[in-house]
């Protein structure tokens, strides 16, 4: 019985069935895309396979949109375009080469490529899934510099705005509001050479992603990127900028996993006997995807429990609420604990 509220309710959570759209994981179709890459240093090999890469992305992509996902019915669409652009190897399972030239030192391929659409499916609706699990926590991002030369807004403002395009609660790191996970990030430049009047620079960044409440440290990322511009300053902000172009899909997949992996939350209850108390902790375990259900404490009336659960703790209080067979006060909800009373028992 359990199981079969807990289908019901993934049923619920994922909406609407995608219209007409049933595809096996083995169906393909075929795109005919345009990959371009700009030749550096004469170096006609590299630009080919940074061309033909390029075309693949865009394949991809292609048969995101070629599915009935868009940005009007879909919540978090750029999440989902992002992380599926991120996973975009594993979905072609070919291609042909039709044809290659060179036009103003840019390196041109024209390829027909197979995309595997019934896998693609697949990961779209657990990305969706997770999204609607993932509740609404409030992103903050800060980007330290080791030098005060070095100027990361441009970085921040990529990371923010992408996180925002996804649906995410983004709090600004200046306004001193509380946010549920942070992304802290440490950054430095250092000059490698200069050629012909412009100026190279490669930047190293450290990005961590911490939950604010217990500090724990849900992902970290190491990232090395060149630029190179008229000056030292403008050379190292344009690698941040394409450091932070780079890690935001990366950075958007760990949110939608990390956020929604089981964790424990803790509900503590007054004004219950210890039968009321039994009565609330089975109803508490046939909830679905609610796991490990244990009684920690009673004294008194009062008495602490905890679970293992895919939700978030107001999503679990909505449950609560919807009891029934209970007449229960919700006093408080945070990311990790519910706190309520009983005031009857049906």
């Amino acid at each position: 019985m359990k199981r079969f509220f807990g289908i019901c309710l993934l049923l619920i959570l994922l909406g609407d069935p995608v219209a007409g759209m049933a595809p096996n994981e083995g169906e393909t179709i075929e795109l005919q895309v345009l990959g371009e890459a700009f030749i550096v240093d004469g170096n006609m090999a590299q630009a080919r396979e940074m061309a033909i890469s390029d075309g693949l992305h865009q394949a991809v992509e292609q048969a995101v949109g070629s599915l009935v996902y868009s940005e009007t019915r879909v919540e978090n669409y750029q999440l989902i375009k992002d992380s599926i652009r991120l996973r975009s190897a594993g979905y072609v399972s070919g291609y042909d080469i039709n044809n290659m030239w060179v036009e103003q030192n840019i390196y041109k391929v024209l390829l027909t490529v197979q995309v595997k659409q019934g896998a693609m499916l697949d990961d779209l609706e657990e990305l969706r899934l997770n999204l609607k699990l993932a509740g609404d926590p409030r992103v903050s991002v800060r980007i330290l510099a080791s030098s005060s030369r070095l100027a990361t807004g441009g970085m921040e403002s990529i990371l923010n705005d992408g996180l925002k395009r996804a649906g995410y609660n983004v709090v600004s790191s200046q306004s001193g509001a509380e946010t549920d996970v942070l992304v802290l990030g440490e950054v430095s430049s250092e000059k490698l050479g200069s050629y012909q009047g412009l100026i190279s620079c490669r930047v190293n960044a450290e990005i961590n992603v911490v939950k604010t409440d217990t500090k724990e440290v849900l992902t970290v990322h190491h990232l090395q990127q060149t630029g190179v511009d008229l000056t030292e300053t403008a050379a190292a902000e344009k690698a941040l900028r394409q450091a932070g172009e780079k890690l935001l899909p990366i950075l958007l997949t760990d949110l939608a996993r990390n956020l929604t992996e089981p964790q424990e939350l803790t509900v503590e209850i007054t004004n219950a006997s210890y039968q009321q108390l039994i009565a609330l902790r089975r109803r508490l375990q046939e909830t679905p995807m609610v796991e490990a259900v244990q009684l920690r404490e009673y004294s008194g009336g009062k008495a602490t429990i905890t679970a293992e659960t895919s939700l978030s703790a107001p999503q679990l209080a909505d449950e609560i609420v919807g009891w029934n067979e209970f007449t229960l006060v919700i006093n408080r909800v945070s990311q990790h604990k519910i706190e309520l009373t009983v005031t009857f028992i049906k």
